[in-house]
């Protein structure tokens, strides 16, 4: 078992991957990226995060690149690490190219691959929940395409963690978006509600399976607007992610909440369920 990165089809430890200087990627924020975890070895809603990825490039018109081709990549790049719990980090850029905004020539694409151990998660963050601030959303227009440009994430990550705080939750025009690497989700009188897809968040796969779980269960999903008020005045809120699944909100600022709550609890235990059950292909 050990951790590999991949750069345009090298293979090394991460420690020596290399890109050049002048690629867009780190130039620009030029590029688009995806995270993938796997369970005893097997990617997790693999088709789902590829389907998210191809979208990606389409909106940055970045060409060059077949989708299975990076699927294979990244499959072949789990196997040869042998982690069984595995976080798999995919980054394409629009590759090198002398520093200019324009474009005028498509060019080879930068693919970087790294697949890594997954953190291993606090277990008190089920049981328990989390803490979240509300902060002002400072991140670009498109924040559906899922870009390198992540400094108003890492931003609003910042002041939580300063805040002893899990993570920010980001409101822009007086609406609730989503957490700064997260999916939000409030529960309100049985009603399940997340905002609706479009350019003010990103479509989150796990998002997208806690709904489909919640539809399961007979539970009525709303994705829609809401205010801050609405936030607060709700019966339980809870995160999706990637890496950990749902955890529970335990306070937002000084409002405190069940957590996790009865409906929050029924979607995590189905959601992880559906892990064990290997319930993770696209309707």
């Amino acid at each position: 078992m050990r951790e590999l990165a991949y750069v345009n089809g090298v293979v090394t430890a991460p420690e020596d991957a290399m890109i050049r200087i002048d690629d867009r990627g780190l130039q620009f924020g030029d590029g688009v990226y995806e995270v993938i975890r796997s369970y005893a070895g097997r990617l997790w809603a693999p088709e789902r995060h590829f389907t998210r990825l191809h979208r990606s490039l389409a909106e940055l018109r970045l060409d060059g690149i077949d989708i299975a081709h990076i699927a294979a990549a990244a499959r072949d790049l789990l196997a040869e690490s042998r982690i069984p719990d595995a976080l798999l980090y995919i980054q394409v850029t629009r590759g090198v190219k002398p520093r200019d905004y324009a474009v005028e020539t498509q060019g080879p694409p930068t693919l970087v691959i790294t697949a890594r151990p997954i953190t291993a998660l606090n277990p008190e963050r089920r049981l328990r929940g989390v803490r979240v601030i509300v902060r002002p959303d400072p991140r670009w227009a498109r924040v559906d395409i899922k870009s390198l440009n992540l400094l108003g994430n890492m931003m609003a990550k910042h002041e939580a963690a300063e805040a002893g705080a899990f993570e920010a939750v980001l409101v822009k025009d007086g609406l609730v978006t989503e957490g700064a690497s997260t999916s939000l989700f409030i529960v309100t009188d049985g009603v399940v509600i997340t905002r609706e897809q479009g350019p003010h968040i990103l479509s989150g796969v796990t998002r997208a399976l806690v709904i489909e779980c919640a539809e399961v269960l007979g539970m009525c999903v709303e994705e829609r607007p809401y205010a801050p008020a609405e936030l607060m005045a709700a019966d339980e809120a809870f995160l999706t992610g990637t890496t950990f699944g749902v955890y529970g909100i335990a306070a937002v600022d000084a409002r405190r909440f069940p957590a996790p709550g009865a409906i929050t609890s029924s979607l995590d235990a189905l959601y992880h369920q559906w892990v064990k059950e290997e319930r993770d292909a696209p309707r």
